[in-house]
């Protein structure tokens, strides 16, 4: 019995290569169950940090028969991980500060070379940069929409002798995402265009100093998205 994941959960999924992984902050298990089934995977680890996930991961896990290789633990973050235990780490699902928390927290992993798939669910650009600053390089990157949301799938492995250099385009928007010009990307920068303009024309009504002054902010995020789309899309004239 296969188990079918959402579009979100399945793009995560498709970003994992490696053999032995740990899932932290699994949740229900499902991307741990799917990862488990899927040819190659030898061992996984799901890790929650509340005890009510943990025992319905248990659950599903024993639902779908696959107890011999996936292991959970009760975890904050990569507290109850050794070293070398797994080759990848999945962190999916939460905000992008808590999640560059558990990195930080988790360091000694970092330094081992353990591979990242992220899906941080705010904050992306401090993501990046954060990855960046402990000696990562983003591999791939995938953007997606699912019940109106959007959202960023980042694979990240240590930098090793690469040079690769990151601009403020790469971090805000993703280097591969841009590289690639990502519809789904295109679709982000048209819809904020958007929104900023019918922002700009309520402010317009209003006529304070805090519109005035957010009116100021409007145009230089808007400019920039203009700049984005013309220069990676060949879009953007307005």
């Amino acid at each position: 019995m296969d188990i079918k994941l959402s579009k979100r959960m399945q793009a995560v999924a498709d970003m994992v290569k490696e053999k032995k992984v740990v899932d932290i902050g699994c949740d229900h298990a499902f991307v741990s169950i799917y990862l488990a089934q899927k040819f190659g995977t030898e061992r996984v680890i799901a890790m929650d940090v509340k005890t009510g996930p943990v025992e319905i991961a248990k659950a599903n896990i024993a639902n779908y028969m696959l107890a011999d290789k996936i292991e959970v633990r009760m975890s904050n973050g990569f507290d109850k991980l050794s070293v070398g235990e797994a080759d990848v780490a999945v962190i999916a699902g939460m905000g992008g500060y808590l999640m560059i928390d558990i990195l930080e927290a988790g360091k000694e992993h970092l330094e081992a070379g353990i591979n990242l798939v992220l899906q941080p669910q705010s904050d992306i650009q401090q993501v990046r940069q954060y990855l960046d600053y402990v000696g990562y390089i983003i591999e791939a990157e995938d953007m997606l929409i699912e019940d109106g949301k959007f959202y960023t799938i980042i694979r990240a492995v240590p930098r090793g002798e690469s040079t690769v250099t990151y601009s403020k385009d790469d971090y805000i928007y993703g280097p591969v995402l841009l590289e690639k010009r990502h519809p789904v990307l295109k679709s982000y920068l048209e819809i904020f265009r958007d929104k900023n303009l019918e922002l700009w024309d309520k402010l317009r009504a209003t006529d304070s100093e805090k519109s005035r002054e957010r009116m100021m902010q409007l145009i230089d995020e808007l400019d920039y998205n203009k700049d984005i789309q013309q220069r990676y899309f060949g879009e953007g004239v307005w």
